[in-house]
C-alpha cells in the first residue's frame, strides 16, 4: 500500500509540480513577447473595423427625400445629401399618410402610390454602395401652405408644452404637436415632417414612431427640389 502511495506520489510530482516550477523559472522570450503585442494589435484592429462596420449599419437606417424618379425596383430621391437612391422590391410594405378626400374609396397603399415630387420616408438599411433596401415605405403629408417643410429625425429628450428632439448632428430642435394626434414617449425615436415657425419651432404636421428606434442613429436627408437640407423631430 505504501509502495502504491509512493508511486501515485510521484505521478503528481511529474505531472503537476515540475511543470509549475519549470513555469515559475521560464519567462516569454522577446521574439514571443513580440509575437504576442502584434496578436493583441490585430485583435485590437479588427474588432475596430468590427465597431466600424456596425456603426455604419445602424446609422443610414431611413432617407427622407422628395421622389425625383420611380420604377418597379427602385425610387430616387432629391435629398439633403444629394441624390439617394433606394431599393424596392414585393417585400416592401407601403404607408400612406397623405389626406384622403371625404368619401374617397380606401385603397392599399403600394409601390403606385408613390407619385413624383412626393416627400417620403424609405426605412430599411443602406449597403456598401449607398442604395437604401427599403423595408418599409411612408409617404409623407404635402405642407398645406408655400412654407418650406421641414423632415426631422431625432430621439425624443423632454415633453412639456414642446417636446425636444435630439437629432443625429447633437442638435436640439423643439416641436410643437398639438396639430397631432400620434402618441409617443420619452426616448423614442421619431421621424418628424412640419413648418418651422418664426421663433424657430417646428409647428409638427406628421409624426411616426419607429418601432425599432432604441438601436438607430439616423441618417437625416430633407426633400427638395435640388437636394436641400433636412431637420429632426417629435410627440406625446
Amino acid at each position: 500500500m505504501k509502495k502504491f502511495v509512493s508511486v501515485i506520489t510521484i505521478i503528481i510530482a511529474i505531472n503537476f509540480i515540475l511543470p509549475m516550477a519549470n513555469a515559475a523559472d521560464s519567462t516569454p522570450s522577446a521574439d514571443i513577447q513580440k509575437k504576442l503585442q502584434e496578436l493583441k494589435t490585430e485583435i485590437a484592429s479588427k474588432a475596430a473595423k468590427l465597431k466600424q462596420e456596425v456603426n455604419q449599419k445602424l446609422t443610414n437606417k431611413a432617407y427622407i427625400g422628395v421622389v425625383k424618379s420611380k420604377s418597379q425596383t427602385s425610387i430616387t430621391l432629391a435629398a439633403k445629401n444629394g441624390t439617394r437612391l433606394v431599393s424596392i422590391n414585393q417585400d416592401t410594405v407601403y404607408q400612406d399618410n397623405t389626406p384622403k378626400k371625404k368619401g374617397a374609396k380606401q385603397v392599399t397603399p403600394s409601390v403606385d402610390s408613390v407619385k413624383e415630387e412626393s416627400n417620403i420616408a424609405a426605412l430599411g438599411d443602406v449597403d456598401d454602395t449607398g442604395v437604401l433596401h427599403a423595408r418599409k415605405i411612408i409617404i409623407l403629408p404635402s405642407p398645406a401652405d408655400s412654407k418650406p417643410k421641414t423632415y426631422l429625425w431625432g430621439q425624443v429628450t423632454s415633453i412639456s408644452d414642446l417636446a425636444s428632439i435630439k437629432t443625429k448632428e447633437a442638435s436640439t430642435a423643439a416641436v410643437s404637436t398639438s396639430n397631432i394626434d400620434t402618441k409617443f414617449k420619452l426616448n423614442d425615436f421619431v421621424i418628424i415632417s412640419g413648418v418651422k415657425n418664426k421663433n424657430d419651432i417646428v409647428e409638427a404636421h406628421f409624426l411616426y414612431v419607429i418601432p425599432t428606434g432604441a438601436v438607430l442613429k439616423p441618417k437625416i436627408s430633407t426633400p427638395s427640389a435640388t437636394p436641400k437640407p433636412t431637420t429632426t423631430s417629435g410627440k406625446k
